[in-house]
């Protein structure tokens, strides 16, 4: 197919790409998958990163290529924060992957509900690329609907990605800091509720706690099968047990948020341990429309290390 036929075949400014679609699509010139999948052991970066790779080898949508959620979407010279990469980093990452500025990316990755997806969907869109899309279900429902997979790697011809960075997609520490105790900001803890809490330690962080003022709204409140209700138990089979968790109609979103006083007129922060989940319910926020939302990308395991930063805790 051509490069004018694939022009038609893109769906707008939508975020989601159906299987179906992409099935349709699979050799349009232009495009380009990206698999991300990152979620499995992603407290332990090396064991996570030779896993994601081993399965993917082993199978992945036909034509996609890997790019790794902390090697290549995160700056390098930081240990233990994981800032966005520079701008001359992610250009090369998008030239191994054949990208250009023009290029259709459609990304997925393993979790239960975008997660590692979400993050490159992000980083994309902050450095200009906007015609970025996530499959919807991820490779769970790709599976689940028996769709084919391979276990070839494609090779690419390198792409030529000239980065432009979008500044409201992204919070600094310094920002964030004037925007405590301001009632136009909303500032969402996206992390389990015993973290938010200050019960149990976020594996990222340094410090108990959260961020002063944050409300709680992690990515499991905003996707069918899943919420505050659910077991721990049952949380943590989500991410092993293959089943797709699909968000939340638009209208049930805009309630959820509601509750914790998101609104037009406010500007939403969203953050996390290292800035994966924030970008998953940045996401959530972008379905609902709301425009003045930004991820706070160091999330705990910056803020946490600052001894001068306040944090709280539930009694």
């Amino acid at each position: 197919m051509g490069g004018n036929e694939t022009e038609m075949a893109f769906p707008g400014k939508a975020i989601f790409v159906e299987t179906q679609w992409l099935a349709d699509h699979l050799n349009d010139h232009g495009m380009r998958i990206i698999d991300v999948r990152f979620t499995r052991c992603f407290s332990n970066h090396n064991k996570a990163a030779q896993q994601c790779r081993e399965e993917y080898t082993e199978a992945h949508i036909p034509g996609a290529v890997y790019i790794d959620c902390i090697d290549d979407l995160t700056d390098a010279s930081f240990k233990g924060i994981f800032y966005v990469p520079t701008p001359h980093q992610f250009a090369e990452v998008m030239r191994r992957a054949g990208i250009d500025n023009e290029t259709i990316l459609v990304c997925y990755d393993e979790a239960p509900y975008p997660l590692a997806s979400a993050r490159f969907w992000w980083t994309a869109l902050y450095f200009g690329h906007t015609r970025v899309m996530i499959l919807e279900g991820g490779i769970r429902k790709w599976i689940e609907e028996g769709r084919p997979l391979s276990n070839a790697t494609p090779q690419v011809p390198p792409g030529t990605f000239t980065p432009k960075t979008c500044d409201s997609l992204r919070l600094t520490k310094p920002e964030l800091k004037v925007c405590l105790n301001d009632d136009h900001n909303v500032i969402i803890d996206c992390l389990p509720f015993r973290q938010h809490q200050g019960k149990a330690l976020n594996p990222w962080s340094t410090r108990k706690g959260r961020i002063p003022g944050a409300v709680w709204l992690p990515p499991v409140e905003l996707v069918k099968g899943l919420n505050r209700t659910s077991t721990d138990k049952e949380r943590e089979e989500s991410m092993t047990n293959e089943k797709p968790y699909p968000f939340f109609e638009i209208e049930e979103l805009r309630r959820i948020f509601g509750k914790v006083g998101v609104e037009e007129g406010k500007r939403i922060i969203t953050y996390c341990g290292k800035g994966d989940a924030a970008c998953t319910v940045f996401l959530a926020l972008k379905m609902i429309g709301i425009q003045n939302a930004a991820v706070y990308e160091g999330s705990l395991a910056e803020w946490s290390r600052d001894p001068s930063l306040p944090m709280e805790c539930s009694l």
